[in-house]
Order: structure tokens, then C-alpha cells, then sequence
């Protein structure tokens, strides 16, 4: 699919999203940042997933990718309060960085790839760096960003089938995972090998 088909999609995908949950002013243009060109190739499905997972929340994510909060396996739990626990501890972060082409770099040195800048580059808000943690007992990177007063972070790790069983294919259009742990929305799936999470809310607690 090229680019301009892509943006063809999102822009039906930001219209849809209008009409079904009335968004409010600034999370639409968030969405409609979307249909800007990339400047290097990048997924679609992540960008699209990270950016309306992080901007929205659990109700828009429903209202567009048709996401369930319907009963899921037991791993699908333990996953997410893993991930909603990391997001709530106040870790001091391995790298502090508000240029995410640097966080790779750092990251890279340490054996970890991150995303490429243009898969989540959509994400809103602004970083404030990363550090290690793991989903499952498999090594992950969380990148944690800060939207006003909000604070939400998003984990990425080499998808493990038996491990992150439960965890939603979005290359084969399954529903993703929405759960929420602790006043903290976590939402799971997989795409391209990767492993990817959003948690936003909750209220933090000293490491």
C-alpha cells in the first residue's frame, strides 16, 4: 500500500472516529496529524495504534479499532499489571531525552533497538527519556512521555509467542486488549515481531 493510500485510511479513520465519540477539538487534530507524510517509510498500523492509543485513551481506541474490554486469558492480565506496575513506579529513567533519535542511540549501545523515530513519531506529548524493564520476563524498553498534565508510557519488546500469548495480531485485524489495573489503562498487541503497550493514568508511586 503507498503513502497515499495510507493517509486515504487515516483520514476515514479520523472522520469515523468524529462521528462515533464526539472528540474534543485538540484530540482530533492529534488524529489528524496522522495524514501528514512521513519522512521515512513506517508502519502503519503502529503508528496509527501507538498514536490513538496514547491521544485517546480506552474509549476512542474502541470507538476506532473496535477494541474489547471482554474477558481475555489470564496471561492478557498479568501482562498488563506488569506493564500498568512499570508505569506507576517512579524508576529513576537509564536515558533522559526529549529527542528520541538520541534515546535510540543510547538504547542501541546497550543492545536494545528501538522503534525507528518515524513509527512513533504521532505519538503527542513530549518525551522525557526510557529505561529497561520486561513484559513477560522478556527484555522491553518503555519510553515514558508527558501531555500536559498526563503522563502515559509506551513499552515495545521482541514479541514472544508464549509469552505474550493473548496479545491482540493487529497484521491479521484481531481486536486489541484494553484492561484496566489500578485506575491505569493498559492497552496490548503485536505487530511486524513487535510486542507494543500503551498505559496512561493511574496515580504514581515512589520506586
Amino acid at each position: 500500500m503507498n503513502r497515499i493510500d495510507n493517509n486515504i485510511r487515516l483520514r476515514d479513520g479520523v472522520r469515523a472516529i468524529a462521528e462515533r465519540d464526539a472528540l474534543k477539538t485538540d484530540e482530533l487534530s492529534r488524529l489528524k496529524e496522522l495524514t501528514r507524510p512521513a519522512d521515512a517509510p513506517a508502519s502503519p498500523s503502529r503508528r496509527r495504534w501507538l498514536a490513538a492509543a496514547a491521544g485517546l485513551g480506552a474509549v476512542g481506541i474502541a470507538g476506532y479499532f473496535g477494541l474489547s474490554t471482554g474477558l481475555r486469558s489470564d496471561n492478557v492480565q498479568r501482562m498488563a499489571e506488569e506493564v500498568a506496575g512499570n508505569h506507576l513506579r517512579a524508576s529513576p529513567l537509564d536515558v533522559v531525552t526529549g529527542d528520541l533519535e538520541r534515546a535510540r542511540e543510547a538504547f542501541a549501545t546497550l543492545g536494545f533497538h528501538l522503534l525507528d523515530a518515524a513509527e512513533v513519531e504521532d505519538v503527542p506529548g513530549r518525551l522525557l527519556g526510557g529505561r529497561f524493564c520486561s513484559i513477560a520476563s522478556i527484555p522491553a524498553a518503555l519510553l515514558r512521555y508527558q501531555y500536559g498534565t498526563r503522563l502515559y508510557t509506551v513499552y515495545q519488546a521482541r514479541y514472544d509467542k508464549d509469552r505474550h500469548s493473548g496479545a491482540a495480531d493487529m497484521d491479521r485485524g484481531e481486536p486489541g486488549a484494553v484492561r484496566h489495573v489500578g485506575g491505569v489503562e493498559v492497552c496490548l498487541c503485536h505487530t511486524q515481531g513487535v510486542l507494543l503497550a500503551v498505559a496512561s493514568g493511574g496515580v504514581r508511586v515512589p520506586a
